[in-house]
């Protein structure tokens, strides 16, 4: 849907002071370009998520521990394909939800860039009144450039980078459990969260976005993140399934919580 908006939707054409300078910066390139932002933002996280998964899943399906006492229990690799589907779906459409509601209010709103008149390289033989309000189409800069210069709320980079890692950050805190080194995870976390944020900081610096548009990106990514992870926390955490011997021989009632999870229904079902 949000591929559609870009194609098929204009902009909300907005007026502008000739003589206001937030919108008379310069025109620079991206430090974090689109390509950085979506590999760094999705592989990493999904690539991480994936391999601790399946350590986890190893911990706590062992053969020796896990199935002698639940003989039906599925292999490990159907029980980490299944874990892994569910986190990518949810997190991908996350992902799309934070694209989609970032792109509505940019069109619908159609702020002007800090470097619009730089794109828009305005014809002033056309204006009689440099000092009046102009809404009428008096640039002859390229259009497709002039078209990007009226999508500066919120910032798109904000609200996907805060997203990830956000995402990544609440993760990291469900399932990296390793104490070896104490201060380990709040390390990784904080190194997360510095890259999503000076991700935000260089549309302020690139002259891409107005501070206050990074800082509604940034609120609408945590926001979706937060919501996401709590989808995650019903959908793929709600069992809990350790692994010390004493849980797995002291009870049986956790023999049948097992067998009513999602992926023994599906197995089950798809074996018949």
């Amino acid at each position: 849907m949000s591929v559609c908006m870009r194609h098929l939707l204009t902009p909300n054409k907005r007026g502008f002071f000739l003589n206001d300078e937030s919108i008379s910066h310069p025109y620079h390139e991206s430090s974090v370009p689109n390509y950085m932002l979506y590999t760094i933002g999705f592989l990493v996280p999904v690539f991480v998520m994936f391999l601790m998964e399946g350590i986890y899943i190893r911990c706590c399906m062992d053969n020796h521990r896990i199935h002698r006492f639940l003989p039906e229990a599925p292999s490990k690799f159907t029980h980490w394909t299944w874990r892994c589907y569910q986190l990518l779906a949810i997190f991908v459409f996350g992902a799309a939800s934070t694209h989609f509601l970032t792109n509505l209010p940019k069109y619908s709103v159609g702020r002007l860039r800090p470097h619009f008149l730089d794109v828009c390289q305005p014809d002033f033989s056309l204006v009689n009144d440099t000092s009046r309000y102009i809404d009428e189409d008096i640039c002859t800069g390229d259009d497709e450039k002039i078209t990007e210069a009226r999508l500066s709320f919120p910032s798109g980079h904000s609200s996907m980078s805060m997203y990830c890692a956000v995402f990544f950050i609440l993760y990291l805190q469900k399932r990296f459990t390793f104490t070896g080194i104490f201060l380990l995870r709040p390390l990784l976390q904080v190194a997360i969260f510095g890259v999503g944020l000076y991700t935000g900081l260089t549309r302020i610096t690139d002259y891409k976005h107005h501070w206050d548009d990074v800082l509604a990106g940034a609120a609408l990514g945590c926001f979706l993140a937060l919501l996401t992870m709590h989808r995650i926390n019903e959908v793929v955490f709600k069992i809990r399934r350790e692994c010390s011997d004493s849980e797995v021989n002291g009870s049986a009632s956790r023999y049948s919580a097992y067998r009513a999870t999602p992926i023994t229904t599906i197995i089950s079902a798809s074996s018949v």
